[in-house]
Order: structure tokens, then sequence, then C-alpha cells
């Protein structure tokens, strides 16, 4: 089933779709207004990697539903039944919870940020590795809940004084709200401002540095340590971050053309509508990635991997793929075509394909 009949049929007045497989679906696509699938039995439903952005699903019944790695930004969960229901790594930021039955959930790794848990039943849900930052939590039972590991709180930390104190040998600030300062003494940050700068081997793991994510063209982060980053709507345009580790990091609308990813790690990351024209990700590590409407257009993937990736509206045209592994990754297929495009690309060299075949161009 995919999403435009799924619509229709709710539309119609149909309400029980337990059991549908609609992993990877854009509900976003569907040219409507509001995706409103309010009431609806999605029990045992897959809607792993979905985009559910605003979507109505307030008292849906989500028992034992996979939406891990889906994307639920803005969506109204308010009542809905989540007993049991996979949530890891999914984005629910700003998501409302509200009245919701989230007991025994999986909702590890998960961006909280912002979310309403009014009278929420949390009650034995797993929220290790959660961003819980700024969520509205009154009325809410976490009891035995797993709680350790969720973050509630970021102290706040200005730029210019990391800059300062990395300078002075520091190299740890996991955790941060990295803030700008370009408001303070009336100085006017631009575009390309910090270009040059090294930051080598620096730790932001699970920092917030969205404040500056804009002013981070040409930048030195070899070897830096960015798990957890949200890297939404930055420009690491010619940035070095050759071995930087980035290992469930959410690359959204950002750009990145020309920047050195050569030996990066980026496990399980998610990169979605961003530009990464030129860009060198030689050696890189993409397992378990997921990307979606993305291109690498004439970018260097010599010997990267990709397994147990999936990639959705993927385009490589003229990127170099020699020896890249693509071993078990998974090709997206809309209406029985494959999303993944290889347009003008040449460079196929010992190339591993998902099924283990091996393409070359000689």
């Amino acid at each position: 089933m995919n999403a435009e009949e799924l619509l229709r049929l709710y539309a119609a007045g149909e309400r029980i779709f337990a059991g549908v497989d609609l992993s990877g679906v854009d509900l976003n696509k569907a040219n409507l207004l509001e995706i409103n699938l309010a009431n609806a039995n999605l029990i045992n439903a897959n809607l792993s990697g979905a985009n559910l952005r605003e979507a109505n699903l307030s008292g849906a019944n989500l028992e034992r539903a996979n939406l891990s790695a889906a994307s639920l930004i803005h969506s109204n969960l308010s009542n809905a039944n989540l007993e049991h229901a996979d949530l890891n790594d999914a984005d629910l930021l700003e998501v409302d919870f509200s009245g919701a039955n989230l007991s025994h959930a999986n909702l590890w790794g998960a961006d909280l940020s912002n979310v309403y848990f009014l009278e929420t039943n949390c009650t034995g849900a797993n929220f290790s590795n959660t961003f819980l930052v700024d969520a509205v939590i009154e009325g809410a039972n976490f009891q035995g809940a797993q709680i350790d590991t969720a973050i509630f709180k970021m102290p706040k930390i200005r730029f210019r004084e990391i800059i300062s104190r990395y300078a002075a040998g520091e190299r740890n600030f996991s955790g941060f709200m990295v803030e700008s300062n370009h408001f303070v003494n009336d100085e006017r940050w631009k575009f390309g401002q910090f270009k040059g700068l090294d930051l080598s081997g620096i730790i932001l793991r699970n920092s917030n540095i969205q404040d500056i994510g804009l002013y981070m063209e040409g930048v030195i982060l070899r070897g830096a340590d960015l798990t957890r980053v949200d890297l939404g709507e930055s420009h690491f345009e010619g940035a070095d971050l050759s071995n930087a580790i980035l290992r469930e990091t959410r690359i959204f609308q950002s750009v990145f053309e020309f920047a050195n990813l050569s030996g990066a790690d980026l496990t399980r990351a998610g990169l979605v509508e961003s530009s990464f024209c030129g860009t060198d990700f030689s050696r890189a590590n993409l397992n378990k990635a997921r990307i979606s409407d993305f291109a690498f257009g004439f970018s260097d993937l010599t010997e990267a991997t990709f397994k147990g990736s999936r990639l959705k509206s993927v385009q490589f045209e003229k990127a170099n793929l020699t020896r890249t592994d693509f071993r078990g990754a998974d090709f997206a297929m809309r209406n029985n075509v494959c999303t993944v495009k290889f347009r003008d690309c040449c460079h196929f060299e010992e190339t591993l394909m998902p099924d283990g075949s091996v393409r070359s161009n000689s």
C-alpha cells in the first residue's frame, strides 16, 4: 500500500490498517494540507523511516507499531496508544503526546526536544540516550521507565568561549547548547567568518550547535566527535571533517558541497534534502544510514560502505564508486521502480551492489 491509497481509504471511512507495511512512505508528498489519520487502527503497522511530519494521529492505535527512524516532527499523537511501539531513533521534535499511552515503548535515541508529555503514561518505556530538553512533563508517569541516560538540560556556552578554551587545550564540550555571540559588542558575523578555524579533535557529543550552523563554512574539524549532533539547516561548504565521528547525526537541508568527509563515521546518520556536490566520502562509513531525497553528484565514494543503509530517491550522478560497498543496502522502490539512480555515473570499479554482485565499467 502506498501513501495515496492509504489516505484515499481513510477519507472513504476506512479506519482499520492493522499490520500495514508503509516503511519509508512519504505522506508529506500526498499534496494535502493536513495528514489526518486520527483514530486509525495501525496495530503492528510498519512505519519505519516514514515521513509523518505534522500528521494528525490523535487517538490512533499504534500498539506494537514500528516507527523506528520515522520523522514525526510537529505531529499530534495526543491520546494515541503507543504501547510497546518501537520509536527508536525517531525524530519527535515538538510532538504532542498529551494523554498518550507510551507504556513499554522503545524511544531509544529519539529526539524529544520540546515534546508535550502532559498526563502521558510512560511506565516501563525506554528513554535511554533520548533528548528531553525543554520537554513538558507535567503529570506524566515515568514509573519503571529507563531514563538514566536521557538528557533533560543543556548548559549554554558561547562559541567564542569554546574557541578560547580550545586554544588553551580543552577538547571536551559534550552536552552544551552552543550559542552565537555575534550581537555582543556590535559584532556582526558573516558567512565564511570562521573559514580555516582549526578545531580538530574537538568533542561535541550530544551538543546543540544549530545557532552557529550557518557559519561553519571552511572550518577544520578533523577527527572531531559530533555524535548525535543536529546539523540540520547548516552550512559546512568546504569544511574538513575527515575522520570525524558523525554517528546518528541529522543532516537536513544543509550544504556540505566540496567538504572533506573522507574516513568519517556516519553510522545510522540521517541525510535528507541536502547538497553534497563534489564531497569527498572516500572510506566513509555510512552503514545503517537513512538517506533520502539526496544527491551525491560528483562525489568521491571510493571504498565507502553503505551496509544496511536505506536509500530513497538518491542520485549518484557522475560519482566515483570505486570499490564502494552497497551490500545489504535497501534501494527503495516506488511503483516497482528503483528510486536510486546512477545517471551518467561511469566510475564503477569492483563496486559491490546490494545483492552482492560486482559492477565494473570494464
